[in-house]
Formats: structure tokens, C-alpha cells, sequence
């Protein structure tokens, strides 16, 4: 019996179906990955948009309908971390920025605001271990050394947050809390041409620091110069009427002016000036009540 010949037509016909099949898959598995990665980019750009206009709530909605597409973009979470915590809801901003480290133990933007996270808790040997973590992955992080000296500051070890402050300052020249903070470390010491420096560099970045200039008052307050710190003070309350450290500042000067007018025999001085205390400062006690006894 003779064998029935094979149809060699059959196996080439077979061969472009499949090679069809196979590159119709491979250009839709293409057009699925490129539709996937315009959605999720469309959404964190919509999202973006709609942070940077104030819509909290449309840019979290954004965010996360990014995250469902693609669980493990960083971007779009640390994004979330930080529209929860505009909203006060510290606990899922934690939960983000902590989900960001797991994925990647090196993002210094995640770490960075769960030491925030933690120093708003009280966390502090917490949040020095997450700033600590930023130095080692990026020695030139200037919000690492910052915080960390702000951290020595409130342990009241001036010496560490001096040396990690100016770290802060090399590492982000213009940063302007930098030198106030560099600012009040050397004051704490003593070391008060440095503080006045960093003070004066603060200004220098931005006039209306109202904080350095207040701290520079005090500077030429104690060297005896009080008309200068009052200037400063009187300057301050320009910018923000309802400065309190300038209120009390100045009540305190002028207080003391009185004082001193009252002691050398000069009523009318001392009179005016605990006048001057009362216009700053109208619940001021000692001003009331001398005005009331010798006006």
C-alpha cells in the first residue's frame, strides 16, 4: 500500500498563520504597553496640574488612579505623601513615603519627609536615623544636614549642630533658615560676630527674615546700642505688624528706657516712654500700671 504523499503547501501555511499570530500579539502587547505608560503619565501629569492649582483633592484621585495602574512608580507616591500630609492626614502620608523605602531603601526624597513625619511625632531618635540614612546616600544633601543640626540644637549640643548646620550651608549656600539657624547655634556660644555674620547673610537672601533681623537687634541691643536695635525692631513690625518677638522686644527697650529716665529724677521721659511701651504693646503690666502712678 502506498503511502499517501503529504501536501508540503500545508506546513508554509501553518508557518505565516502563526509568524501572523505572533506579530499581531507582539504589536498588541506593544500597543498595550504604550497605552499603559501614556495613561500613567497622562494621570501623574493631570495630577501635578492639579497640585500646583490647589485641587488637593482632584491630584490625589489622579495619583492614585496612577498608582492602580502602575503600584510601583515612586514619583506618583512620594506625590501622594506629600497631598496627604497638606491635608493633615499624616497617617497615609507615612504609609507612602514608608511604601517608597521599601521599593527603594535609597530614595532620599521619601526619606527625608518621613524624618519630618517623625520629628512631628515627637520621633526624634527616629527621625535622626532617616536623615542620618540621606547623608550616606548623598553626602551633599543640604535638608539632611539641616535638620540633623536642628536636631543637636534641640538636644542642646551646640557644638554638633554647629559643625552640621555649616555642612548645610556648604552643601546650600542660599538656603536662607540654614544661616539663621547657623546664626543661633554660634549665639548660643557666644559666638557672636559668626552670628551676626550668618544673621546678616540671611538678610541678604531674603530682607524680610524678619527672625534674623530680630536676632541682630538683640546683638546691638546687648552691646549697648539701643537705638540701633530698636530701629530693627521698628523695621520688623513694618513687614509683619504682629510680630510677637518684635512686640515684646521693643516693649522691653522701651521699658527699660523709662526705667533708667525714672531712676535719673526725669519723669516726663520715663512717662513718654512707658507711653511708647503701651503703643506697641497695650496689655504691657509694668508700663499700665507706672503711667497710672506718676503720669
Amino acid at each position: 500500500m502506498n503511502a499517501k504523499p503529504v501536501n508540503t503547501r500545508v506546513f508554509p501555511m501553518r508557518l505565516n498563520g502563526l509568524i501572523f499570530i505572533l506579530i499581531t500579539a507582539v504589536i498588541r502587547l506593544t500597543w498595550i504597553d504604550v497605552g499603559y505608560a501614556a495613561d500613567v503619565n497622562e494621570l501623574i501629569f493631570q495630577g501635578a496640574d492639579y497640585h500646583y492649582k490647589g485641587y488637593l483633592d482632584r491630584a490625589i484621585t489622579s495619583f492614585k488612579a496612577a498608582v492602580r495602574l502602575d503600584w510601583t512608580n515612586e514619583y506618583a507616591h512620594n506625590q501622594l505623601g506629600i497631598l496627604y500630609a497638606k491635608k493633615n492626614r499624616f497617617d497615609k502620608a507615612f504609609e507612602e513615603f514608608s511604601y517608597v523605602t521599601s521599593l527603594d531603601a535609597q530614595n532620599t526624597f521619601a526619606l527625608l519627609w518621613l524624618g519630618i513625619l517623625h520629628l512631628r511625632e515627637a520621633r526624634i531618635n527616629k527621625a535622626f536615623d532617616s536623615f542620618n540614612k540621606i547623608i550616606q546616600i548623598d553626602p551633599e544633601n543640604a535638608d539632611a544636614y539641616y535638620f540633623l543640626g536642628a536636631i543637636y540644637n534641640f538636644r542642646h549640643n551646640p557644638v554638633k549642630a554647629i559643625e552640621y548646620l555649616k555642612k548645610a550651608r556648604d552643601a546650600d549656600s542660599e538656603e536662607v533658615d540654614t544661616h539663621y539657624r547657623l546664626g543661633k547655634a554660634f549665639h548660643n556660644l557666644d559666638m557672636v560676630k559668626n552670628a551676626f555674620f550668618e544673621y546678616q547673610r540671611a538678610l541678604e537672601i531674603k530682607a524680610t527674615h524678619t527672625k534674623a533681623r530680630n536676632e541682630i537687634g538683640w546683638i546691638y541691643y546687648n552691646q549697648g546700642d539701643i537705638k540701633t536695635a530698636i530701629s530693627l525692631w521698628k523695621k520688623t513690625l513694618s513687614i509683619n505688624s504682629k510680630d510677637r518677638d518684635a512686640i515684646f522686644n521693643l516693649a522691653k527697650a522701651y521699658n527699660e528706657i523709662a526705667w533708667n529716665a525714672f531712676k535719673a529724677g526725669n519723669m516726663d521721659d520715663a512717662v513718654r516712654y512707658w507711653k511708647k511701651t503701651l503703643k506697641v504693646n497695650p496689655s504691657n503690666k509694668a508700663a499700665k500700671y507706672y503711667i497710672h502712678q506718676y503720669e
